[in-house]
């Protein structure tokens, strides 16, 4: 009897123990399936999510200008109670001949925006025909920035040139395609994330609807778009609105000068 008595309670102690792994192996399971989800979803909301600021802003939404040798002899200091960021063009290629210069008050822009505490990134103009010379164009861009505190993206401004209502120049010659045109502002983008700056690209809303593949650009690219509208007509993400090229801003010696608002949390227009 007590023989029989052991047995029976070993028996029962085994299947007690049965059911308990059974019930942490259930739990491992559930526990791997909610985190499975969890990873889902977070790889869905980042891809469909604008590429995060790389700089803090107060607030949802930054205002700033971008400026050029165009815009003349800026006072930094007063620019810096207007506005919460800035955009300077460091560099051009020609739209002919295709070779590049520095902006002729590129350094003093930098030097005095960062005096003044301003956050700014740096933009060139670009007229690329090529993966090459875009990667040419980042690295004009990264060897005269060296030496100053560039805080926010480097910025590929593709755009083209007009007389007389029509395209012209080196780009527009090229006769490029959609494919082509993204892989060129992709290799500028790579140079620039591979130097460890954020990379951007500044285009018209037309440009980002039939002329590149926004959603084939580098990841982490900051899409800053130009669209004099009421609201931004791209219906794809974006990151910044230039909403004038007629802005006014004390401080700014020309007559006019584009500003922009930065979206730092997601409020791009869906249409």
């Amino acid at each position: 009897m007590a023989t029989n008595t052991k047995k029976k309670t070993v028996g029962r102690r085994k299947s007690k123990s049965g059911k308990n792994s059974a019930k942490k192996r259930a739990v491992a399971i559930a526990l791997a399936v909610i985190c499975i989800i969890l990873a889902t979803v977070g790889i869905i909301i980042k891809h469909n999510s604008s590429a995060p600021s790389p700089y803090e802003f107060s607030g949802g939404t930054a205002y700033g200008i971008d400026i050029s040798s165009h815009n003349g002899r800026v006072n930094w200091k007063a620019v810096s109670k207007e506005v919460d960021f800035a955009f300077i063009r460091v560099g051009c290629r020609a739209y002919a001949e295709g070779e590049i210069f520095l902006d002729k008050r590129a350094k003093y822009n930098m030097k005095n925006a960062e005096k003044a505490e301003l956050p700014f990134g740096v933009y060139i103009y670009s007229q690329a025909i090529s993966e090459k010379e875009a990667e040419e164009e980042a690295k004009f861009l990264l060897k005269h920035i060296k030496g100053y505190n560039v805080q926010l993206p480097l910025v590929i401004d593709f755009e083209y040139p007009t007389k007389d209502g029509k395209r012209v120049g080196r780009l527009a010659n090229a006769d490029l395609k959609r494919k082509e045109r993204t892989a060129i502002i992709n290799a500028f983008c790579k140079t620039v994330s591979d130097a460890g700056y954020t990379p951007a690209v500044y285009a018209s809303s037309s440009i980002y609807k039939t002329e590149i593949s926004p959603k084939k650009l580098e990841k982490g690219t900051v899409i800053w778009v130009a669209d004099y509208n009421k609201k931004v007509t791209y219906g794809g993400h974006y990151d910044i609105w230039q909403f004038s090229e007629k802005g006014k801003c004390k401080g700014v010696s020309s007559k006019y000068v584009d500003t922009n608002y930065w979206y730092t949390e997601d409020k791009n227009e869906e249409n």
